[in-house]
């Protein structure tokens, strides 16, 4: 059996060191390399440091150029290097210490058509009644998936490089489901390993505001995260973008998006931390964007249209 050589990768952004160092010595020990891509971020000196303690990759950005460019950066580096997995993770991800062991021993790693692995995870912020509707047992089989979030996902270099990578134009938001969608239809599966849960911050959990949730009709087990205004916009630009991507594909029919539905979602934005008039704007403008985006004008994605055409010609002939 032919050892595969498996790195590691962390995109900061003004992260908090002390949560950074955990993920750092968790996932450390597990790989052959790891490499921290920094999106400009205030506190650089400090991660600077912090590298050279550990003897760790660190490729700077001047500025914040958005997760999937940082991703991409980083995914170019191993694909480079010739490794064959990568496991990403988000500055304040705190993976099993078996995690690579488990998922190597999974039937699903030597599968060439595997083109990520993943895991559970939990938001120690979430409530019991949270964390009970969203966590599996650990027990329960192996899940096939459609949608999964970038941090903590073993990716299979060859499979990032099919697709070209993380779309740098959608910025954050949506980026790990649109890349999802593309590894789908190329061909490649998606598998959730439930006996591995990770520890991971999505945002900042809204809890405790039952009367106001009730009055929205929002369920009280509903995750709800308080956004910045510019991240209201590309959460709301780039749900319609997806939708309208992968709408008309059978197995991303159920992502299929209601404007109408949409627009009313805004609704949370009540139940978030001020400015709120401020993200109720954003979330506008970026609906607003997210209508007037047409995917058949949209060169990036028209090319990985022409790689699928093609890609089902070579399995005819």
């Amino acid at each position: 059996m032919n050892v595969k050589r498996i790195g590691a990768l962390i995109v900061t952004y003004n992260p908090e060191i002390d949560k950074l160092i955990l993920n750092i010595k968790a996932v450390l020990p597990q790989v052959e390399k790891l490499v921290v891509v920094d999106n400009g971020s205030i506190n650089y000196k400090s991660l600077v440091e912090l590298m050279n303690d550990f003897n760790i990759e660190l490729i700077g950005l001047e500025k914040n150029l958005g997760i999937a460019a940082a991703q991409n950066i980083g995914m170019s580096f191993f694909f480079n290097k010739r490794f064959d997995w990568v496991m990403m993770l988000d500055q304040d991800s705190v993976v099993p210490l078996n995690t690579i062991n488990e998922m190597e021993n999974s039937p699903k790693f030597q599968d060439l058509s595997t083109g990520i692995l993943t895991m559970q995870y939990c938001d120690p912020n979430w409530t019991k009644e949270q964390q009970k509707h969203e966590l599996k047992s650990v027990n329960a089989p192996d899940d096939l998936r459609l949608r999964v979030i970038s941090s903590g996902n073993l990716v299979r270099v060859k499979v990032w490089n099919s697709v070209g990578g993380f779309d740098e134009w959608m910025f954050i938001d949506q980026v790990d489901f649109d890349f999802d969608a593309k590894v789908t239809l190329l061909g490649y599966k998606i598998w959730k390993l439930n006996n591995l849960v990770m520890q991971h911050e999505v945002g900042k959990v809204i809890n405790g505001k039952f009367t106001l949730l009730k009055l929205l009709k929002l369920p009280p087990e509903k995750l709800l995260y308080s956004h910045t205004p510019i991240r209201e916009y590309y959460i709301n630009r780039n749900l319609i973008v997806y939708s309208k991507r992968y709408q008309n594909y059978p197995k991303f029919d159920r992502f299929k998006l209601n404007i109408i539905d949409n627009i009313l979602s805004t609704r949370k934005i009540l139940v978030y931390e001020k400015p709120r008039l401020k993200k109720f704007l954003f979330a506008w403008k970026g609906i607003v964007a997210g209508i007037k985006y047409n995917p058949d004008k949209d060169v990036n994605f028209l090319k990985f249209k022409n790689s699928l055409i093609k890609n089902k010609f070579k399995k005819i002939n």
